[in-house]
C-alpha cells in the first residue's frame, strides 16, 4: 500500500505539474497497479490456490462431532415391566477417520489444483503483458502525435512567413496572387494535419488515463528499442518455452488429464481407518445408559452405478482430446505470431532507418530550394512542396520510431517478458 500510494502521489504530481513527465516505466507500473483486469486473474490466481489447498487437505483426517438433545416421552408397553415415563433424550458421538487408499482420487484432484494454480499464474502473465503492449501503444501514440504536432505547427510558422513574402512580392508587383493562394493552401493542409495529430494525442491519453486511473504526461522522446538479442528461430524457441498463453494451455491439458486419472478412480474402493467414541442417555427406554468406543477400517465400493462412472471417464477422455488439441493449436499460433512480431520490428526499424535519411535528404532538399528560390532560380510553389515533404518525413520518422517501440513490446510480450 505505501509503494502503491508513493507511486500515485508521484503520477499525480506529474499530472499537476506538466513539465514533470513520466517515463513509460513509471506509467507501465501504475497500469500494473491500477487494472482491474489483472487483479480479477490474481483473484483468480487465489481461487485456484484455495482449491489446492483442498485437494491436499482430503490427505488429512478428517474428526467429526456430533450429538442431540430432545425432550420426549417414551411407553415401552411394559417390555421388560418398564412403564411409560417422560425422558431426555441425548448423545454425542465423537470420531475420526483418515484415508488409506482412495483409488487415486486424491492424487488426481491435487494434480487437477496444481494445474490449475500454474495456469491461473500463467493467465495473470498474459494479462500483464498484454496491458504492457496496450500501454506501449498509447504512450508511444502520445508522443508521436505530439511531436507531429509540433512539427506541423512549426511548419505553419514557416508558411506564414512565407505567404507575408509572397504577398509583399505580389503587391510590389514581382510575385503573383497565385503564389499567395498557395502558400494559404499549404498553411491549411499544415493546420489541418496538426488538428489530427492533436486529436491523436487525446485519444492516446484518455487511453493512459483509463489504463492508469489517472491524466498522464509522457516524456517528449522516446528512446529507440534495442534489436532483437535472438535469431528469429531462437526466438520462436523461447516462445514456445515461455510464452504465457501457451503455459497455460498446455497446463489445462495436465488438469484434463489428471481429469481422466480421477474418472477412473471411481472403479476401485476407498479404505479409510477410524476411530469413534460415544456416549447415549435416555435413548431407547427410561434411565438407559451406554457409552461405546470402536477402532477399525471402514471400506465403501461401488459395484454398479448406472453406467455413471462409464460416461464420466468417456467425458474426461474427449475433454483431454480437446485440450491436447487446443494446446497444439496454440502452439502454432504462438510460433506464427511470434514470427510475425519478429519481422514486424525488423520491418519497423528497417522503416525508422529510411525515414531518418528521408528526414536528412528532405531537410537538404529544403535548404536548397531555399537558397534558388532567393536567387529566382526555383518557383514559390518548390518552396512549398519541399515544406510539405520535410514535414512529411519528420511525422513518417516519428510513426516509425513509435511503430518500432510496439513492436518491440509485442514481440517481448511473445517471449514471455
Amino acid at each position: 500500500m505505501i509503494r502503491r500510494g508513493a507511486l500515485l502521489l508521484g503520477l499525480a504530481l506529474g499530472a499537476a505539474l506538466p513539465a514533470q513527465a513520466q517515463s513509460l516505466d513509471a506509467v507501465i507500473a501504475a497500469a500494473l497497479d491500477h487494472a482491474p483486469e489483472l487483479a480479477a486473474a490474481r483473484a483468480r490466481e487465489a481461487s485456484a490456490g484455495a482449491r489446492l489447498d483442498q485437494a491436499r487437505a482430503e490427505r488429512m483426517p478428517v474428526v467429526t462431532l456430533q450429538g442431540q438433545v430432545a425432550a420426549g416421552r417414551i411407553d415401552p408397553q411394559g417390555f421388560f415391566g418398564l412403564r411409560a415415563d417422560n425422558v431426555n433424550p441425548r448423545s454425542a458421538q465423537l470420531g475420526t477417520e483418515l484415508p488409506l487408499f482412495t483409488g487415486g482420487r486424491t492424487a488426481a484432484a491435487t494434480a487437477q489444483a496444481r494445474a490449475g494454480v500454474e495456469a491461473a499464474q500463467a493467465g495473470s502473465e498474459a494479462v500483464a503483458l498484454e496491458l504492457r503492449v496496450a500501454v506501449v501503444r498509447a504512450y508511444a501514440g502520445a508522443v508521436a502525435a505530439r511531436e507531429n504536432a509540433n512539427s506541423y505547427g512549426r511548419m505553419v510558422a514557416t508558411l506564414a512567413e512565407i505567404r507575408r513574402q509572397a504577398g509583399l512580392r505580389f503587391q510590389s508587383g514581382a510575385g503573383t496572387s497565385t503564389e499567395v493562394a498557395q502558400a494559404e493552401a499549404r498553411i491549411a493542409e499544415a493546420e489541418a494535419a496538426r488538428a489530427a495529430a492533436l486529436g491523436q494525442e487525446q485519444v492516446a491519453l484518455a487511453t493512459l488515463a483509463s489504463l492508469t486511473g489517472m491524466p498522464v504526461q509522457p516524456d517528449a522522446t522516446l528512446a529507440p528499442p534495442p534489436p532483437p538479442a535472438l535469431a528469429r528461430a531462437a526466438a520462436v524457441e523461447q516462445a514456445l518455452a515461455h510464452n504465457p498463453a501457451l503455459a497455460a494451455a498446455r497446463r489445462m491439458a495436465e488438469m484434463a488429464d489428471a481429469g481422466v486419472r480421477a474418472a477412473r478412480a471411481e472403479r476401485l474402493p476407498v479404505v479409510g481407518a477410524y476411530a469413534e467414541a460415544a456416549t447415549v442417555r435416555d435413548q431407547f427406554f427410561p434411565g438407559y445408559k451406554a457409552d461405546t468406543a470402536s477402532i477399525g477400517l471402514r471400506a465403501r465400493w461401488t459395484l454398479f452405478d448406472g453406467g455413471r462412472t462409464s460416461a464420466r471417464q468417456r467425458g474426461a477422455e474427449a475433454d483431454r482430446a480437446e485440450r491436447g488439441a487446443q494446446t497444439r493449436a496454440t502452439a502454432a499460433m504462438v510460433e506464427r505470431q511470434t514470427i510475425g512480431a519478429y519481422e514486424a520490428l525488423r520491418s519497423a526499424r528497417a522503416t525508422y532507418d529510411a525515414a531518418t535519411k528521408r528526414v536528412t535528404a528532405a531537410a537538404a532538399a529544403l535548404r536548397g530550394v531555399r537558397l534558388e528560390a532567393q536567387t529566382g532560380a526555383q518557383p514559390m510553389l518548390a518552396v512549398l512542396d519541399a515544406e510539405r515533404e520535410s514535414a512529411a518525413a519528420e511525422a513518417a520518422r516519428t510513426e516509425a520510431a513509435a511503430d518500432m517501440q510496439v513492436q518491440a513490446q509485442v514481440l517481448t510480450s511473445m517471449l514471455g517478458g
